[in-house]
């Protein structure tokens, strides 16, 4: 046994092939150190080439490549499978996998039930014990019809059931002839009429007076009331006093069958999180710490035990999503810029919750959710911070809050292109305040521009998600930045490289925007006033047309749009209310698309004609 332990498989194909394969059949091995020497090991061929692409920075797909081809050519080493479109290759200790071959010829099923020479039964006794092992619950037995027959319970020729009542029919000897003694006379047969079946209420009425037939097929029944029954019966297991069932997001599990965890392991748990120095998964924390593996029995409860725990304990913060539950704890390093406080950000993107959102424009809710990508532009304010509004089409590309108080989710988004990645917070809309994406700065500065398109899309896993762009030669343009370094904030243009496609029209270079550079940069606080923003844009983008002492600006909706989402996130439609709502503004009737503003006299103007309204008083007195 020692022997065929030790030995090792011989490779074939080319050099980089064996290698490959000798590495991976190294790797599997490591994996089963405690498998018995005939125990299938498996792996998929996903799994394979995430890691080979993680250990060596290149494509998955281009690593599931190269793996498959290796492994097919040492098939005399490694089974290859194929099951719901999944991979699978399976090897063993010894070096290749031979399945089990179970002999069914003589099966105990076979021989209990349908024996070809079965002995006589005298008394059914004999074949079902009148014992009973002990069992937590009273279970029937079941006795096979082929017994019942030969102990002659039951007849061999069972007729149909009697389906309508029938009167009782007596039968009279015949007057003709004398009845004989030894003919025994017929007793009169009477047939009972069957029992109709207990009527059973199949429909529910809901408290406002809906009516519910669950007699329906079950997808029927979902895709009409999901939402309906599933709201009713979380609020029927929430309302029981007894708390026989407790829930988690959307499972649901009796109370008594939860492990529990003391104060000790919930300390472990936080320290193991702060040390890491991010949210972590509950399958890491059960894998790290408590050391519970998926192929244990209990492996779901324990799992829904622990994330149930931890959302009753107000130091732990649950920032996961559907099919991904990830845990964090206070004084976490904060994702995403300092720049702007939550607060204010909150208030900056509050037009997406008054609806003036214009992100669906384009492209609908269905084709967003079908195709699981949306397309964007950078403005200047998105690219600076690093942050994205939550508008109504990010919203039905990203995940929804999976607890009803949860107030933010971790996200991870990859740059495929460049094989990086960063973690991301998404902060979701409360009353009158917006949702936003936080985090994205690093990538934006280091690979994208003002006005670059991006497409944002779905992975496999779901909470991660992909950031694409269109790549062109590289371009040098004098472009606007934000110099923090000075001791007052200033916008001004620098020379920058970039490689990727981009909106020309928000595009924010020197040739087309070069007054942006007289923007005032503004404190978070007094950017939310949006009406004043678009005042202070009018006057330094938009071109005189007034006198000296009665001033009055004209400017594009586009240029004012670019140049308002330099200072603060806003969509065109929003800009639209602004400019229509505002008393100060007025459209340009020769010009479409055009706008004039007049500025207020301001407080010293107004003191001044005052004064001179009192002198004039003065004299013709």
């Amino acid at each position: 046994m020692t022997a065929g332990i030790t030995e090792r498989p011989t490779f074939t194909g080319t050099d980089e092939q064996r290698a490959l394969a000798e590495e991976i059949y190294q790797l599997m091995m490591a994996q089963a150190r405690l498998f018995a020497l005939d125990a299938p090991i498996r792996q998929t061929l996903k799994n394979l080439a995430d890691f080979y692409a993680r250990q060596r920075q290149m494509d998955p797909a281009e690593a599931a490549q190269l793996i498959d081809e290796a492994l097919r050519v040492n098939d005399h080493v490694f089974t290859r499978q194929e099951t719901n479109g999944d991979v699978v290759f399976i090897t063993s200790r010894r070096g290749r996998y031979v399945p089990p071959q179970v002999d069914t010829v003589h099966t105990f099923k076979q021989r209990l039930y349908e024996p070809e020479n079965p002995l006589p039964v005298d008394d059914i006794s004999v074949v079902v014990t009148t014992t009973r092992p002990a069992l937590t619950t009273v279970e029937p037995v079941f006795i096979s019809e082929y017994w019942q027959q030969q102990a002659g319970l039951i007849p061999v020729i069972v007729e149909s059931p009697v389906e309508t009542p029938v009167e009782p029919v007596v039968e009279t000897p015949a007057v003709t002839a004398p009845v004989s003694v030894s003919e025994p006379v017929q007793e009169p047969v009477s047939v009972a009429p069957p029992v109709e079946p207990t009527q059973v209420n199949t429909v529910i009425v809901l408290p406002n007076g809906l009516q519910i037939d669950l007699r329906r097929p079950v997808e029927e029944l979902m895709a009409q009331h999901g939402n309906t029954l599933m709201s009713q019966l979380r609020t029927a297991i929430e309302n029981d006093p007894l708390r026989r069932l407790v829930l988690f997001g959307n499972q649901a599990f009796p109370e008594a069958a939860l492990v529990s965890f003391g104060k000790n392991d919930l300390r472990r748990i936080s320290d193991y999180i702060k040390e890491v120095g991010e949210p972590l998964l509950d399958t890491q924390i059960i894998a790290d710490i408590f050391y519970h593996n998926p192929r244990q029995s209990d492996y779901e409860v324990f799992r829904f035990a622990l994330n149930y725990r931890l959302s009753r304990e107000k130091d732990f913060e649950f920032v996961g999503v559907e099919g991904a539950c990830l845990w964090s704890v206070r004084n976490l390093p904060a994702i995403g810029t300092k720049r702007v406080k939550a607060s204010e950000m909150g208030q900056l993107a509050g037009y997406i919750e008054e609806g003036f959102d214009d992100s669906l424009a384009e492209q609908s809710i269905e084709s967003i959710r079908k195709s699981g990508q949306v397309s964007h532009v950078l403005t200047f304010f998105e690219w600076e911070y690093g942050i994205l509004p939550l508008t109504r089409a990010l919203a039905a590309l990203l995940p929804q809050p999976l607890l009803s108080d949860q107030r933010s989710a971790v996200l991870r988004f990859e740059l495929p292109q460049h094989y990086v990645s960063t973690l991301v917070e998404l902060r979701y809309p409360t009353g009158n305040r917006g949702g936003w994406l936080q985090g994205l700065e690093a990538l934006f500065h280091d690979y994208l521009v003002p006005g670059a398109l991006i497409t944002l899309m779905r992975t496999d896993d779901p909470r991660t998600f992909a950031i694409t762009y269109e790549e062109q030669e590289e371009t040098q343009d004098r472009l606007l930045v934000l110099d923090e370094t000075k001791k007052t904030p200033k916008f001004t243009f620098a020379n920058m490289t970039y490689a990727c496609v981009v909106d020309t029209d928000m595009l924010v270079n020197q040739q087309q925007y070069g007054r942006l550079r007289n923007l005032k940069a503004f404190p978070m606080n007094e950017r939310r006033k949006a009406d004043l923003m678009l005042e202070h844009v009018f006057e330094v983008v938009g071109a005189p047309v007034g006198t000296r002492t009665e001033p009055k600006y004209a400017a594009s909706f586009e240029t004012l749009f670019v140049a308002l989402n330099v200072l603060r996130p806003a969509s065109r439609e929003y800009l639209a209310h602004l400019l229509t709502e505002g008393d100060h503004f007025a459209p340009d009737a020769s010009r479409p698309g055009w706008w004039f503003y007049t500025p207020p006299p301001s407080l010293e103007e107004e003191e001044e004609e005052e004064d001179l309204d009192e002198e004039d008083f003065d004299d013709e007195e």
